[in-house]
């Protein structure tokens, strides 16, 4: 919703920008591309080695970061990630995120991870193994429920 807004105030400040929901495209004349439609995320975390989880500067209470640690990225966040804490904390122990207070924090964090990709690259792997290792929720439901389902298949066929 405020790709617009974004897009303007980086126009502002003398950025060159591209917006996908204005069927702008990434290229090496623009500086800062704005990502603002809906069920393609999955897309840009594969194509970025990097990314910084929104919602976690401000008070919003943090995005989920499970997608983009799935795809290889690695992640960089602000402190307020209360609505993911559990996983943060997973993420953070393993080594698969770090946590920026500001946007001073942030931009030396985007600058070191880009002159240093084997860290950067550690840190993805950490984040992926974290996510992968704390997975399966659905799974193990699904096997907990499977011996009532088939008493209510067995006892469907015999109540006819």
């Amino acid at each position: 919703d405020r790709g617009p807004a974004v897009a303007a105030d980086a126009a502002a400040a003398g950025l060159r920008v591209g917006r996908r929901a204005a069927g702008g495209q990434p290229h090496d004349k623009v500086d800062l591309y704005v990502a603002d439609t809906v069920g393609e995320l999955g897309l840009f975390y594969r194509l970025c080695p990097l990314v910084f989880v929104g919602g976690s500067l401000a008070r919003h209470g943090g995005q989920n970061p499970i997608e983009p640690a799935r795809l290889g990225a690695a992640i960089l966040h602000g402190p307020h990630v209360r609505n993911f804490a559990q996983v943060y904390g997973a993420l953070g122990r393993a080594g698969g995120a770090r946590t920026v207070r500001d946007g001073q924090e942030l931009t030396a964090a985007v600058e070191e991870f880009l002159a240093d990709p084997a860290a950067r690259q550690a840190m993805a792997r950490a984040g992926a193994a974290a996510v992968e290792a704390a997975g399966g929720a659905t799974d193990r439901a699904m096997a907990a429920l499977e011996p009532f389902i088939c008493q209510l298949k067995i006892a469907g066929r015999f109540a006819s």
